[in-house]
């Protein structure tokens, strides 16, 4: 058990624990969906039982400020400055969907294995499954926010109801990047025990497939945005079962997944560091490079069925929470 905690340790934690992309994934899900509405910004005021870094915890808003790190020439979302204290409704969602990932869950005792990792942010914002078993809390973290949303909506306060359901927006599609869900297949993960290079290429594998996303999104790939925006809304019974349905895509694409980042970059995954200006591992070149040989083709095509099916999820969702709280 020892050493497999440091192969964890290795693996995962210099991990940015995240979907690369969140603005511009939300930004298609969330544009034709939500309300037409200008939201009053308001202050923070609420009494929460959630652990935060404070030192890293934005309270104010950034709405029309720089939050998006991409290379030049990337196609973002728009992101206005706010008028006489107002910010559209899909704004306050796209914005702060990518809020968690600013350092609020870093820095944080949060869990007895949490050495298996070695950053509180994972805990929260993933959850594997391995060998039958489960570790971490990122379904715990969605269903946080759900609530919160709902008791700033049942307040009147529209403006921290969109802005904590934006939080757990990040959550829900943190749970559908396969590498959320596992770090690698079994026997990889035991064969790092005794290969560095394995536990290199195994974190590795998981940026690229974090900056993979970001790429077709933020490159405007026209069938990237067109499978978001299209996805037809689907509705399950509970959040609940969002969660199941979600974990269970991930984990199906998983193997599928995994075998073309390894076949496509291959020894990269063992070799490099994380150190590149525009990506961590990839860069925007050699992923359009690849592209432009036909290697991505099989990735992009699963990307994009799993991405599919996820912005359908999240748009059923969507819907039927804003139904929910409209009557507030």
């Amino acid at each position: 058990m020892r050493k497999l905690s440091i192969v964890f340790l290795i693996v995962v934690s210099a991990l940015v624990f995240s979907w690369s992309g969140h603005e511009g994934l939300t930004y298609y899900i969330v544009k034709d969906i939500v309300p037409d509405e200008m939201v009053t910004i308001t202050p923070y005021n609420y009494q929460e039982n959630r652990v935060y870094n404070l030192s890293k915890l934005v309270l104010e808003d950034v709405c029309g400020q720089d939050t998006i790190s991409a290379w030049e020439g990337a196609i973002l979302p728009p992101n206005p400055s706010p008028e006489d204290g107002k910010v559209p409704a899909w704004q306050i969602l796209t914005v702060y969907s990518s809020e968690p990932d600013w350092g609020m869950d870093q820095g944080l005792d949060l869990s007895p294995y949490q050495f298996l990792i070695g950053n509180s942010q994972g805990v929260r914002h993933m959850k594997y499954r391995i060998l039958g078993l489960e570790f971490f809390e990122a379904d715990k973290s969605f269903y946080y926010f759900h609530d919160m949303a709902k008791e700033a909506f049942r307040k009147g306060d529209r403006y921290w109801g969109y802005r904590f359901l934006a939080r757990a927006l990040h959550y829900i599609e943190d749970l559908s990047q396969p590498y959320h869900n596992t770090p690698g297949e079994v026997g990889e993960i035991f064969q790092a025990l005794f290969d560095r290079s394995i536990m290199k290429m195994l974190m590795n594998a998981h940026y690229v497939y974090d900056d993979y996303l970001a790429y077709l999104i933020y490159s405007g790939d026209e069938e990237t945005i067109k499978t978001i925006e299209e996805a037809t809304p689907v509705f399950l019974k509970s959040e609940w079962h969002l969660v199941q349905e979600v974990r269970k895509l991930a984990l199906s694409y998983f193997p599928k997944v995994h075998r073309e980042i390894k076949k496509v970059f291959g020894e990269k995954l063992k070799e490099r560091t994380s150190d590149l200006e525009s990506f961590t591992v990839i860069s925007v070149e050699e992923f359009r490079e690849a592209d432009q040989r036909g290697d991505l083709v099989l990735l992009k095509r699963y990307t994009l069925e799993l991405i599919g099916k996820v912005s359908s999820y999240l748009k059923g969702y969507l819907i039927d929470f804003l139904k929910a709280v409209k009557s507030f």
